[in-house]
């Protein structure tokens, strides 16, 4: 390869990619167009003179040469932002770049209304945040393309080190509800539009009611939380989503479920190594009181 004519630009994108397996997701977390990103994987390929990718179902799989290329440059652009990380959090400064991941109902209630005034607090601050699922979080940790991720408590994987931030329940919203509360076995008696089953939140749902042999019926699969709460706004449907995404919807009504299988924890997390200072350490403190302004009980750490 002439290294000379492989800038980081490139490097950087082809192992997003690589990691992504899907150049939108690719394009979305690296904050560029996709045409940007597809002319940054066709020059990388002239310069190795060697395809590093190849057309799977849907996506994209890397060739042998591919997984060569990611071995050997991977763990290299690693150092390289760390080594950049400790230098721009010298002194405990808020500056530099600050690289988000969260699911997307934290996304949009939490991580937004708290980045916001970080940046007219820190002119020198840059962030980029991305809508991951959990799973998509710690890999993206631990392979160093984000620096935090709010994603749901689990045990923390190898690696990842976590604080828990506060518990959430899961309620029926619907246009058509009238009742603060209800029991789990009433969820049957409603159609309903859930999340798909790639969603921790599917499965922690399909597993409670399973557990109480409720049956229900299921209507429509969707991938975007968004649209299940613009669903249940018109109706004929409900759905079954985190409280604190449902209040963000007008004319949605709410209705707590009484079961202890769907509350859920939502935690801080990042790699184990690492310490929260700086923009991490700022962010941080500044979730915690948007999380507070929200209503939430903070869990104490």
């Amino acid at each position: 390869m002439r290294a000379q004519l492989a800038d980081l630009r490139l490097l950087r994108s082809f192992v997003m990619v690589a990691r992504l397996g899907a150049v939108t997701k690719a394009a979305t977390a690296l904050n560029l167009t996709q045409p940007a990103l597809s002319q940054h994987l066709r020059e990388l390929s002239q310069i190795t003179g060697t395809a590093l990718f190849e057309k799977h179902g849907r996506g994209i799989v890397l060739t042998s040469a591919g997984s060569l290329l990611l071995e050997e440059i991977g763990p290299l652009l690693e150092q390289l932002d760390l080594s950049l990380q400790t230098i721009q959090a010298r002194g405990e400064q808020v500056r530099g770049t600050l690289r988000i991941g969260a699911i997307a109902s934290y996304s949009r209630t939490l991580v937004m209304p708290t980045v916001a005034p970080m940046l007219s607090a820190f002119p020198e601050l840059f962030v980029t945040a991305v809508e991951l699922t959990g799973a998509e979080i710690d890999r993206a940790l631990l392979e160093g393309d984000i620096d935090v991720g709010i994603s749901f408590s689990k045990t923390s994987a190898a690696g990842i080190d976590q604080r828990l931030l506060f518990d959430e329940r899961l309620v029926l919203a619907s246009a058509a509800i009238s009742r603060g509360d209800m029991d789990l076995r009433e969820l049957s008696s409603y159609p309903l539009a859930l999340l798909n089953s790639q969603f921790a939140m599917r499965r922690q749902i399909d597993l409670s009611l399973a557990s109480h042999g409720v049956v229900p019926d299921l209507r429509m699969e969707v991938d975007d939380v968004d649209a299940l709460l613009r669903l249940a706004a018109i109706g004929p449907v409900s759905t079954i989503v985190g409280e604190l995404a449902a209040r963000t919807v007008p004319g949605v009504r709410i209705a707590q479920i009484n079961d202890a299988g769907l509350v859920r924890s939502a935690a801080f997390r990042w790699r184990k190594g690492r310490m929260l200072k700086g923009a991490m350490g700022e962010f941080f403190d500044r979730l915690v009181s948007e999380i507070r302004s929200c209503g939430l009980n903070v869990i104490p750490n």
